[in-house]
């Protein structure tokens, strides 16, 4: 018999791996300049990079257990993105039982890509990740991608894999930016996204996250679609962008709140939640 690490359920779970939020410079500033967030909220990253595509952009990531809330900081005729959804699966072969779903339904379409990177040492790029693009119609603020990195990827970090061979999202955090101290820091995980989108785009995003175990509601304002880790509001409206984020948190001090310039608030509701909202 297969180890359970070759053997794949017909339908592979994709596990909510970060959220992508334009916010505009002042916003942005004000977060980053925030240095409770790294020290008793969550993990954070700042990153600075050029893009032969994208241009120059910053991007400040806060990391909880599993999940990462990732700013963008938005510059004059930059990239139209406004936000995203990033999904990744942990086991090996599970981009190519997404694709073979996806191919099953009428009305997703996608592009797929097995991203390189070149390497020190290696004579040629190596394989990064596997890239399922949802299309989500033309001229999209928004992405949602279905990520599967590769083990060469994974051990690039010092990440290492689960006794049964997952490539867990918490190992690669802990690699990435550090362990969480056990438990210094309150940011738990993400388990709910508010999206402004146009009725197409939730159409979309709604055909393709239900074909992986994601329960579909009409709302009064749009569509929910819920799963036992991961609620996702997407609200109908002409005007696209991620307006809140609900944070699962541990032993968190509630009735703080952060307001950074005049286009986000975090809130803590109880020890357990907070509300990240963006005006």
């Amino acid at each position: 018999m297969k180890p359970e690490t070759d053997t794949l359920r017909a339908t592979p779970t994709p596990y909510l791996d970060h959220v992508m939020v334009l916010v505009d410079r002042d916003t942005y500033g004000a977060v980053l300049a925030e240095e409770h967030l790294g020290a008793t909220f969550g993990r954070r990253k700042h990153k600075q990079a050029d893009s032969s595509i994208a241009g120059s952009y910053s991007t400040l990531g806060i990391a909880g257990r599993e999940t990462l809330v990732e700013l963008f900081e938005e510059v004059p005729g930059g990239s139209p993105m406004r936000g995203g959804l990033v999904f990744s699966f942990e086991r090996t072969g599970s981009a190519q039982a997404a694709r073979s779903v996806l191919d099953g339904a009428d009305d997703v379409s996608y592009y797929y890509d097995l991203v390189r990177r070149a390497v020190d040492g290696a004579d040629e790029p190596q394989p990064w990740y596997h890239l399922i693009n949802v299309d989500l119609g033309p001229g999209s603020p928004f992405v949602l991608f279905l990520n599967e990195v590769t083990p060469e990827y994974f051990a690039s970090l010092g990440a290492k894999p689960a006794d049964d061979g997952a490539l867990r999202r918490r190992e690669y955090l802990d690699a990435a930016l550090g362990e969480t101290d056990g438990g210094d820091r309150v940011f738990g995980d993400i388990r709910g996204v508010t999206i402004d989108v146009t009725a197409d785009r939730a159409s979309r995003i709604a055909a393709a996250l239900t074909q992986f175990g994601f329960t579909e509601a009409r709302t009064d304002g749009g569509v929910e679609l819920s799963r036992a880790d991961l609620t996702l509001s997407l609200r109908i409206a002409e005007t696209e962008r991620v307006t809140g984020l609900r944070l699962e948190l541990f032993g968190a001090d509630p009735g703080t709140e952060f307001t950074f310039g005049g286009g986000s608030k975090l809130v803590v509701d109880s020890e357990e939640s907070a509300r990240w909202l963006f005006f």
